[in-house]
């Protein structure tokens, strides 16, 4: 069946359950907080730069492979707070690579700061959507998220 709009594949009428989502958000979160731990002491204790590259490759990677978890649901994750704060980090640690020791230091412990905030914030901050009203009146599934399975 083809959706009414070809937006519909990117925002479903209801938001679309990924099997084992939470232990491939556990998986993949520790992953992210190995990678990040691994880059902010190489930045720490001064590394060569090609001893913690491969270490913010993998916090971006596993970071947005967090933020695909959510996107399967529906791409309004990209309207709310929690997504756009996705997106801000994504930004502030390409920048990384481009600007002195001392200011990457600061920066990821920075950027580090922002994520904690944003991710242990209410629920209802981290899902405000920014989006249009109009846009979500047409486009936000309609039934809120099914429970995930025991």
């Amino acid at each position: 069946m083809m959706p009414d709009s070809p937006l519909r594949l990117l925002f479903p009428r209801r938001f679309r359950d990924l099997p084992h989502r939470r232990l491939i958000l556990n998986l993949l979160r520790a992953a992210h907080i190995i990678s990040f731990s691994l880059l902010l002491g190489g930045l720490y204790y001064g590394v060569a730069d090609e001893t913690w590259r491969p270490w913010l490759l993998a916090a971006v990677l596993s970071g947005l492979a967090l933020f695909a978890v959510d996107l399967y649901g529906s791409f309004l994750a990209l309207f709310e707070i929690r997504g756009i704060s996705v997106l801000i980090k994504i930004g502030l640690l390409s920048l990384l690579p481009l600007v002195d020791a001392d200011t990457r230091l600061v920066g990821l412990m920075s950027i580090i700061v922002f994520s904690s905030l944003v991710s242990h914030s209410t629920r209802r901050f981290r899902h405000r959507s920014l989006a249009p009203a109009a846009f979500l009146r047409k486009y936000a599934p309609t039934d809120p998220p099914t429970p995930p399975e025991k």
